[in-house]
């Protein structure tokens, strides 16, 4: 079921734009209330399917804020929107309990809008650790976190928390002084030592002192940012959502970096890069170590008599199935109408039987799902004495199928010598 977003707003233009925009960059369904009655209407019916709603804090038949409330009532992660903004309102809005504000003052809202939504619509699939803070500290920031779907883990203990990072990362550390400043430095530094800045976001909460020079020593041993006490929500929020968004920026860049762009699959230089760190990992493991090169058979033709577009879409139907068929194995484009598959197996004869199931569904199925008949070509190694001799004895037998006729496969097979 769609994810369903709640557009409270008077303004009918206001909040068609709002609808059309948010619909347009995420897969949500946008309700859209126009006053108190129709959101309680909505309400009514798919309070449990709502996963955030935007009110604007002014409506005709409730011009003082009364939809906050009724969305507080029904437990709804609330933004409100509001055309006017000080102090005295800040603290109203967040005493609410509410996840954010935006000040409606042009295109840069709706973007603001954009930018927060994407975290709240998310947020329930994110954890956020809670490492060394006192008891006080931690209800407060597990409540807030609460607040913006989050979810929240704590860990009272260092080893606790050493322990479980051998298995499973959170999207965010937020990381206390512990009892004993040392401890909790000694903590940060070593987690750090794991742990690059772009993979693991720290954010050092510093109590009961208000002294920069404590927040800045916590940077210098691994923080990536920090919050001292005392704070305000908005503060901690945007303090939070900072950090989430940098880490989101480098899972986007690492990515596309490992990613080609037309198949969806890892590129060459990712591929090869795994598998050499991996390669004496799996000779030691005494398994079949192998490499599966696959090339299209005459792909010029397939562009030269039908289109580059149509080249493109044989390339993805061929990486689709390459995916079905190798699911469990490290697969990419390796260039150009090659494929290149990595792996460590018990039984080698697994890899030809699914070599040769892959073969058969591209000869049988090309001409249905993409308009042109194809074939493919492969070649299978196993178990050479180093990763580049394992890719030049597969490559050695691509040509050889290649030149047997095309549409077969042809596989080298060495006993394992472990590492």
């Amino acid at each position: 079921m769609r994810k369903k977003v709640l557009v409270i707003e008077d303004q009918k233009a206001m909040a068609m734009l709002l609808k059309s925009r948010i619909e347009a960059q995420f897969s949500v369904d946008v309700l859209v209330a126009h006053n108190l009655a129709q959101t309680q209407q909505i309400l009514n019916d798919l309070k449990d399917q709502i996963s955030v709603a935007l009110t604007d804090l002014n409506l005709p038949d409730a011009p003082n804020g009364e939809s906050v409330g009724l969305l507080k009532q029904q437990g709804v992660t609330t933004v409100v929107l509001t055309a006017s903004y000080d102090e005295a309102l800040r603290k109203r809005i967040f005493q609410e309990r509410v996840a954010d504000y935006v000040l409606k003052e042009g295109a840069g809202a709706i973007e603001y809008v954009l930018r927060i939504l994407n975290l709240l619509l998310t947020n329930d699939q994110r954890e956020i650790w809670l490492v060394n803070l006192s008891d006080k500290m931690t209800r407060k920031l597990s409540g807030l976190l609460a607040i913006q779907r989050f979810k929240v883990r704590v860990f009272d203990q260092y080893k606790a928390l050493k322990t479980e990072l051998s298995i499973t990362r959170p999207n965010l550390l937020v990381m206390g002084q512990s009892n004993q400043q040392n401890i909790g430095l000694q903590a940060l530094s070593e987690t750090r030592a794991r742990f690059a800045f772009y993979e693991l976001p720290i954010l050092a909460c510093i109590e009961n002192n208000s002294d920069i020079n404590i927040a800045l020593k916590y940077m210098k041993y691994g923080a990536t940012d920090y919050i001292v006490e005392p704070f305000s929500i908005e503060e901690f929020y945007t303090r939070i959502s900072q950090n989430i968004e940098q880490q989101q920026a480098y899972q986007d860049i690492k990515r596309i970096s490992q990613t080609d762009a037309l198949s969806g699959l890892y590129n060459r230089r990712y591929c090869l890069d795994v598998g050499e760190n991996l390669y004496p990992k799996w000779r030691a493991s005494a398994s079949n170590v192998f490499a599966l090169l696959v090339d299209i058979d005459f792909f010029k033709r397939i562009n030269d008599r039908y289109g580059h577009p149509k080249g493109d879409e044989a390339i993805v139907f061929v990486a689709n199935l390459l995916k079905q068929h190798f699911s469990d194995n490290v697969v990419a484009r390796f260039g150009g109408e090659e494929f290149i598959v990595l792996g460590a197996v018990d039984n080698s004869y697994d890899v030809l039987m699914r070599a040769e199931n892959f073969r058969k569904a591209i000869e049988l199925e090309s001409s249905r799902h993409v308009g042109v008949g194809f074939s493919c070509s492969i070649g299978v190694a196993f178990n050479a004495p180093s990763f580049d001799q394992l890719i030049a004895q597969a490559d050695q037998k691509l040509y050889e199928a290649k030149g047997h006729g095309r549409n077969q496969i042809c596989h080298k097979f060495e006993r394992l010598q472990t590492a």
